[in-house]
């Protein structure tokens, strides 16, 4: 996803701000909306989680570090930069990861809420999110409208591509290969809508992109797990070892 994000940007010759939320929209880890979608797609949830889980514990790495060598604004220290992103990556995203699970295993009944509860309220705060961002924007996106929201499906759909492709080449269970297709192509850009909004204050069309991208991955990621959701999983295609002839 960085290099999709980095060859469509490229490729649109787009403004240092753009580039750098095109970026964004790469880098940051899979949305949690996959998981939903993944389910309703009757593809293997548990699989979902956990590259959910996993891309969400290095984002403090591999974002900053994308950072680094994305930016180049004027009068940004990428140093500072890459501790800031660090600081608000660990406070803001696996800090509150790590202490809801915590949290749910010690409190039945606040978990059982947050079954209830927390996908709306996410919802909720991440439709709120990218209508303060559009609406700051709405200028810039007259400008940069139809190249960006092109790009944008251009990475959105060659990433699902790539994670079927790479689920393929692996040759895991249909079930979970629907799993890494949504997990790839659905990024958490709501995250890089924030981390926009606190990191750069005096460009605020950097976190455009993201904002956008958030509408367009969820519903492209939807249209596809309807789609799987009308089809049965063929679970039966497992790696099959040829020194054992076992699954």
């Amino acid at each position: 996803m960085p290099l999709l994000a980095y060859v469509f940007a490229l490729a649109f010759d787009f403004s240092d701000d753009v580039f750098l939320g095109v970026m964004l929209v790469g880098c940051v880890p899979g949305a949690m909306a996959s998981n939903v979608l993944t389910l309703s797609a009757r593809g293997n949830v548990s699989y979902s989680v956990s590259l959910t889980t996993s891309a969400t514990l290095l984002s403090p790495l591999v974002v900053p570090a994308m950072l680094y060598f994305a930016v180049h604004l004027e009068n940004v220290d990428r140093f500072e930069l890459m501790e800031s992103a660090f600081r608000l990556l660990i406070l803001q995203v696996v800090g509150p990861v790590v202490l809801g699970h915590l949290l749910s295993q010690r409190f039945t009944r606040l978990e059982r809420f947050m079954h209830r509860c927390g996908p709306a309220i996410a919802n909720l705060s991440i439709l709120w999110i990218i209508a303060v961002v559009v609406n700051g924007n709405h200028e810039n996106l007259s400008k940069v409208g139809w190249p960006l929201a092109t790009a944008l499906l251009g990475v959105n759909l060659l990433g699902f591509a790539g994670g079927y492709a790479g689920g393929s080449a692996m040759r895991v269970t249909d079930g979970m290969r629907r799993a890494l297709t949504l997990e790839v192509g659905m990024q958490n850009a709501g995250l890089g809508s924030v981390l926009a909004t606190q990191l750069f204050k005096d460009h605020n069309v950097v976190a455009l992109p993201p904002a956008l991208y958030t509408f367009g991955c969820m519903l492209t990621g939807a249209i596809l797990a309807q789609y799987w959701s009308q089809r049965s999983p063929t679970e039966s295609d497992v790696v099959t070892d040829s020194t054992d002839g076992e699954a």
